[in-house]
């Protein structure tokens, strides 16, 4: 495993090289059995979270695609066949309840994302696509943003979409987001580490963002969070929140409007985006070049990510591993 820092600091390089090796493959694969029809994307954790994206990049462009955890297309049982293609994403290639999944789903139809294919997903799925980005660290940071990148990848090989994304420019946008943004995310992580728990919110694209931020967040600083999607945040989750909490917001359309209420009630609030926003007492803006919603996806976590290494620092945490472990999850051969 790679230390959480350097995993974090190597994205844009590693990312570089990932995309290479993504390419290359798919210039191989014959995907005609994932052009048509209700494509599903399956896997767990953060693998689910980004296909939020996967799904968010190929229904905007009149694909029929849903996003299914695992753990539920596993549940279905033997003979599940309810869509016209799938694509299962296990990033170290091990996990149980992907591979049940993809063991379910009818040949012929099973695209793999692994950064592992020589692991037991690898022997359960019709083609693999090689991530290629070598080591990352306990808690992911560049398998998830090289998941992201594929998926964007992926998806233009797939329906020959151009959706605005500069793949060969993306690595130095990265780097340039990690400098740009390191002092302010040491200020955020400095006021959330008086905070007793955080709210994510994001939609669409960043929907995914919020999602993986919470979990990277109760991974790394051990913190409670929770996430939601940003018009559901408006239905009455957000009740709970006092000074004592927090909320991270993705997003430059109606989450301005929500980060400036929030801000006004007395809530702590950092709101990543693109947009040209004033900071103001309670607001923190972490503000990151307007892209492509796939590439922008990719800058949003990364942001989050240098706040989650500052805030473990200072709560005096090392981001080496997990305390809590279940014997059921990953699988070392079928």
């Amino acid at each position: 495993m790679m230390d959480y820092y350097e995993a974090v600091a190597s994205q844009g390089q590693r990312l570089e090289s990932s995309a290479g090796s993504v390419e290359d493959v798919l210039a191989e694969i014959d995907l005609t059995p994932w052009r048509n029809g209700l494509l599903v994307a399956s896997s767990m954790g953060a693998s689910s979270h980004a296909s939020v994206v996967f799904v968010d990049r190929l229904v905007r462009h009149g694909r029929r695609a849903v996003n299914v955890d695992a753990s539920e297309m596993m549940g279905f049982g033997a003979g599940t066949d309810f869509a016209d293609s799938y694509v299962f994403v296990s990033e170290g290639g091990r996990s149980r309840e992907t591979i049940a999944a993809a063991q379910l789903a009818p040949r012929g139809r099973r695209l793999g994302l692994t950064n592992n294919p020589d692991a037991p997903f690898g022997g359960v799925v019709d083609a693999v696509i090689d991530l290629a980005h070598g080591e990352d660290s306990p808690v992911y940071t560049v398998g998830y943003t090289a998941t992201l990148q594929a998926f964007g990848l992926l998806a233009s090989a797939i329906d020959a979409v151009d959706d605005g994304d500069d793949w060969p420019a993306l690595p130095e946008r990265v780097s340039e987001t990690l400098s740009s943004l390191a002092e302010k995310a040491a200020a955020v992580a400095t006021t959330f580490s008086r905070l007793a728990s955080f709210d994510f919110v994001g939609t669409g694209a960043s929907r995914a963002a919020a999602a993986e931020a919470a979990l990277l967040f109760r991974e790394a600083t051990r913190m409670c969070t929770a996430t939601f999607e940003t018009y559901q945040y408006l239905h009455g989750p957000m009740e709970p929140l006092t000074s004592q909490t927090g909320c991270m917001i993705f997003g430059s359309k109606r989450e301005l409007a929500l980060a400036s209420y929030l801000v006004g009630k007395g809530i702590p609030t950092v709101l990543v985006t693109s947009a040209e926003v004033a900071e103001a007492d309670g607001l923190a803006v972490l503000q990151i070049p307007e892209l492509a919603a796939t590439s922008r996806s990719i800058l949003e976590i990364v942001a989050a990510q240098l706040v989650v290494g500052e805030l473990a620092r200072i709560r005096g945490l090392g981001i080496d591993g997990f305390r809590y472990h279940q014997d059921d999850t990953k699988i070392d051969k079928l």
